[in-house]
């Protein structure tokens, strides 16, 4: 029994096994690039450059301009009408229109273009919003994808050296071919991981490219430490959601604007007063070198409310779309407040489930290495060592993509509840 003992011990010293030093190292922070970028910096200059960003900037500065325009709508309109026969008979009439009594068209006008000014604001506070969201999601895939890589290839990297301790088992006669097929059947899987994660990592780094409109060279730095208490009142977390979200504020842009819609509607049923000053000169109808000139100030009533009754359907109408637009705001509330609560849920689940994956997978680099010499004593079988340095590995993945998803769920959080700076990304207060 002794000497059969011998070759294990030889083999078991000389198999050159990497051993985990570092019983906290559970993911790796290994970089394959020489420079880093600084990931808040990429989104704050996104955030200023970006074509959704350029197109909601001319966007408010279009808003703005209808707002002057509506608001010229109460002073003096001037108007020329210029008719001929022929070259001798020549009329001109030239007109300047004082509205006096619209009832309610200026207003409404007006009041329709200022809320269109403030839906352009908040219009270019969602484009912001989203593209932080869509930037977020991109990293997390990124990394997401790094870590698995990583992960991946340190497993590759043990099974490779459990295949040289194999073959050597082998040659001497102690094993079979059997457990080789095995071993190789693993590290096929993980070989056809690798070419996976890594094309998903490229993807995600494509997407950040996209994003920022610039060629990423370098590994993606990204630095978050801000933490949400477990103990923070969910009410007051979608009160502030509510209060900042820019799609509810778009909403709510949207509902007076339909309230004005239905003012301007009304206006259609009442006539609107006008004090003209006119001159005219010439006339298509006098005979050859007669003058007349003529400079006349008077009112001028005008009422034109449509076909048949379209005014009061036109009225009803605009009331029912105040509703509607109402209703969608509800509507979005709750999908906004589900979502919030979901990921605050999985957010709270992630934080209290790393510490126990943490212990776990230390458990199981234990039992791995446990395996491994109680094989070599001829006390466990191939099967049991291979499978618990696959399930090792198998944890480490699911640690490293807890925390990636920590991260994210915190950040994604803070956006929600409008603690992160839009025209920089960067957060602004804690929760």
């Amino acid at each position: 029994m002794k000497l059969l003992f011998l070759p294990f011990l030889f083999l078991f010293l000389n198999a050159n096994e990497t051993e985990f030093t570092n019983k906290n190292i559970l993911f790796s922070q290994k970089t394959n690039s020489s420079c880093s970028m600084d990931f808040s910096q990429l989104l704050s200059e996104s955030l200023s450059s970006h074509p959704s960003i350029s197109m909601s900037k001319d966007m408010v500065a279009n808003a703005e301009q209808e707002v002057q325009s509506a608001f010229w709508g109460y002073f003096p309109s001037p108007s020329i009408d210029v008719s001929a026969v022929d070259s001798n008979n020549i009329q001109t009439v030239v007109k300047l229109d004082q509205p006096i009594w619209t009832g309610g068209k200026l207003d409404a006008a007006y009041g329709k273009a200022k809320v269109k000014k403030n839906e352009a604001d908040v219009s270019f506070d969602e484009h912001r919003y989203e593209l932080i969201e869509s930037f977020l999601k991109a990293l997390k895939d990124y990394f997401e994808a790094k870590e698995r890589i990583e992960v991946l290839k340190e497993n590759k990297y043990e099974f490779v050296s459990l295949l040289g301790m194999l073959e050597r088992m082998i040659t001497a006669g102690i094993a079979s071919d059997i457990d080789k097929s095995l071993l190789r059947s693993r590290l096929d899987g993980i070989n056809s991981d690798l070419v996976i994660t890594d094309a998903k990592q490229r993807v995600a780094k494509m997407q950040l490219e996209i994003l920022s409109g610039k060629t990423i060279g370098c590994d993606i730095r990204y630095e978050y430490d801000n933490t949400i208490g477990t103990n923070i009142d969910i009410e007051v977390l979608i009160e502030k959601m509510i209060a900042f979200h820019p799609v509810l504020k778009k909403i709510e842009t949207q509902v007076r604007a339909a309230i004005c819609d239905t003012e301007s509607a009304k206006s259609k049923i009442w006539p609107s007063l006008i004090l003209r000053n006119e001159y005219r000169t010439g006339s298509i109808y006098a005979e050859v070198g007669e003058p007349i000139d003529k400079n006349l100030l008077y009112l001028t009533f005008q009422m034109s409310t449509g076909a048949g009754l379209s005014a009061i359907s036109n009225i009803s109408a605009a009331k029912i779309n105040v509703s509607k637009v109402k209703y969608q705001k509800l509507a979005k509330e709750r999908e906004l407040i589900d979502e919030l609560m979901a990921d605050y849920t999985n957010y709270i689940s992630a934080n209290d489930n790393i510490d126990i994956l943490a212990n776990n997978i230390v458990t199981l680099r234990d039992i791995y290495e446990s395996n491994k010499r109680l094989f070599l004593a001829q006390k466990k079988q191939w099967l049991d060592l291979v499978n618990s340095l696959s399930e090792f590995h198998k944890k480490r993945i699911e640690y490293s993509k807890l925390l990636i998803d920590k991260k994210y769920l915190g950040h994604k959080i803070f956006l929600k509840a409008g603690k992160i700076d839009l025209g920089t990304g960067s957060i602004v207060n804690d929760l």
